[in-house]
């Protein structure tokens, strides 16, 4: 993997911008407000996924013990357990081995997860992937390392939610439900970017505003050719496999076009 000669101050917007509502949140009255603003740092944090932290997993192989916090801590979930997902789901491509995929087997058939299912399913296969014997892609340049990583960071959210349950029971359940509503709003932008169509499928959203806006998150099927380029590096390819919507909303645009 290069690392990249400049680090994506720029992506940092969404998780400030995660972290600027998730004290909204916590200060606003009455619940309703709370909620909106829990419910919009989730959309923030799925962002924060598929933009910052995504491009840190690219470009760096190992960060300091407090930045690895700092980031778990805004992902509500390990940083390098989301690194060895991410190389996983680079590895495998939306494949049965893939942590993520969009497919899941009923008698040795291959049968698509509904796209409900999948976004609000994903804490159970998490799960699953977590307790296999070994969910790790062998392959890949210093697993133990990495894996040793894991540890700490866990340690570091479980004292976290220790300290908000002190301090105040709202406090709590927001980041928890920030963290459920982040990772599955982000398993339905995977879904929009991997839909199982009957092939293995990688779409990409061209639209140039969007990916101005949203740093070329769009292109996809390019990012998974050349994983190796940074987001300012990507250009739109005249192969690359397209959808009408933005990856977090073309499932959704899917579902209602069924039911029409």
């Amino acid at each position: 993997m290069n690392n990249k000669p400049l680090f994506p101050w720029k992506l940092a917007l969404f998780p400030l911008l995660e972290f600027i509502f998730f004290i909204a949140a916590l200060w606003a009255s009455p619940m309703y407000l709370s909620l909106l603003f829990i419910l919009i740092a989730g959309v923030l944090l799925s962002f924060s996924i598929h933009i910052f932290f995504h491009e840190c997993v690219h470009f760096k192989d190992e960060y300091s013990t407090s930045t690895h916090i700092l980031y778990s801590l805004l992902l509500g979930l390990p940083f390098d357990g989301y690194r060895v997902h991410h190389f996983n789901h680079h590895t495998h491509s939306n494949s049965l081995k893939d942590f993520s995929t969009t497919w899941y087997l009923v008698n040795n058939e291959k049968k698509a997860y509904s796209a409900c299912r999948y976004t609000f399913g994903w804490l159970r296969q998490l799960s699953i992937a977590v307790h296999e014997a070994e969910p790790f892609d062998k392959d890949m340049d210093n697993v133990k390392q990495i894996k040793s990583r894991i540890g700490p960071q866990k340690i570091a959210i479980i004292g976290f939610y220790f300290v908000l349950a002190l301090i105040s029971l709202k406090a709590f359940l927001l980041y928890f439900t920030l963290t459920y509503l982040g990772w599955a709003f982000s398993a339905l932008h995977n879904y929009g970017q991997h839909p199982p169509d009957g092939t293995n499928t990688i779409c990409t959203y061209a639209n140039k505003t969007y990916n101005c806006i949203f740093f070329n998150n769009g292109l996809h099927w390019e990012h998974h050719q050349k994983p190796g380029l940074s987001w300012d590096q990507l250009s739109l390819e005249n192969n690359s496999s397209r959808i009408k919507y933005p990856h977090l909303v073309n499932p959704c645009m899917e579902i209602l076009m069924d039911k029409t």
